[in-house]
C-alpha cells in the first residue's frame, strides 16, 4: 500500500525563476534549469531545460516531485 501524496508539499513556486535544479530522468540526477512552473490537477509541475546525453538541450515537463533545487 503507498502513502497519498500531499502535492501541495511539492511547491515549486517559491524558486526564483530561472532556477538551477536537478530532475530525475530514467532513475539519474541531471542539472537543469527550471524556467517555469504550473499548479494542474494532480500537483505542481516544472517545465525544465536539460542536457540529454549527447542530444541537443531538452525542455520538458516534470512533476515537482521529481525535481530538486
Amino acid at each position: 500500500m503507498s502513502d497519498s501524496v500531499d502535492h501541495d508539499s511539492y511547491r515549486l513556486d517559491h524558486l526564483q525563476l530561472p532556477a538551477h535544479v536537478h530532475v530525475r530522468i530514467g532513475g539519474d540526477w541531471r542539472s537543469g534549469w527550471l524556467i517555469g512552473c504550473d499548479r494542474q490537477l494532480s500537483g505542481w509541475h516544472g517545465l525544465v531545460q536539460y542536457q540529454d546525453d549527447g542530444l541537443p538541450e531538452t525542455t520538458a515537463w516534470f512533476p515537482a516531485e521529481e525535481i530538486r533545487s
